[in-house]
């Protein structure tokens, strides 16, 4: 099995990176935007299955650049994960009321949540069809689900998961067509303790923060048993199907 973990370089990332190997995975690129300062660097830079590559999903160049390397490398893939998110950094935070919107920060995590999984995928086509067994999936949120949506609130971080269900939804209809035995899947890990969800962390029910290990080890059970039929959904971390 060839992997991709796009953002592996930490957290669920490279909690998912680690679970691909001891899945038995072939070959396995891990992309960070500086793959060297990484945590996953340091612990799994001497395994001879493993490339880092340096990948910005802000950065159309830097995406082409990485699908480029990969390409040269590997005739197709067989999962690609990708992890990269936004929820605040800076002055982005989580808007409590409409009077909080600024367009800059819309725009921002739209970039980083929704437009980086479709990008690379433009990019690794030529890996993507075919006839082979292929999982396509992206991390987004139950917070991304509009028909879920009882709270209001963190308009942009909802909107930015929306939009990314949408591409990737859209992303499975065309790709099917490609390869018939490709499953294109967005993922709700829960309430994972990262750096994303600390400032929030004291409302998270017991029992419910997960590890990222127990996190990524989940998902990867999820797509393990996802066919082409279920493509183009988002699916939870213990399996369960979240209305769009």
């Amino acid at each position: 099995m060839t992997v991709l973990i796009q953002g592996g370089g930490r957290g669920i990332g490279m909690a998912l990176a680690q679970r691909a190997l001891a899945a038995g995975a072939a070959r396995l690129f891990v992309t960070a935007r500086t793959p060297e300062a990484t945590p996953a660097h340091q612990m799994l830079a001497s395994d001879e299955r493993v490339t880092f590559l340096p990948l910005d999903v802000t950065d159309e160049a830097s995406i082409a650049a990485a699908s480029a390397r990969i390409a040269d490398m590997v005739p197709h893939l067989d999962r690609v994960i990708c992890t990269a998110g936004m929820l605040q950094q800076g002055d982005i935070r989580p808007e409590k009321r409409l009077a909080d919107l600024k367009q800059d920060n819309l725009l921002h995590l739209y970039q980083v949540n929704a437009l980086g999984p479709v990008l690379l995928a433009r990019e690794l086509w030529p890996l993507l069809k075919g006839d082979h067994s292929l999982h396509f999936a992206a991390i987004s949120a139950r917070v991304g689900s509009i028909s879920d949506n009882r709270l209001g609130g963190w308009y942009a971080y909802r909107a930015s998961k929306a939009a990314l269900n949408q591409l990737m939804r859209t992303l499975s209809i065309e790709l099917a067509r490609a390869n018939p035995n490709a499953c294109v899947a967005t993922l709700h890990p829960g309430t994972v303790d990262t750096n994303l969800s600390k400032p929030f962390q004291g409302s998270v029910p017991a029992g419910k923060l997960f590890t990222a290990e127990y996190s990524a080890s989940c998902l990867w059970q999820v797509l393990d048993q996802l066919g082409p039929e279920a493509t183009g959904q988002l699916h939870a971390y213990d399996g369960s199907v979240i209305p769009y």
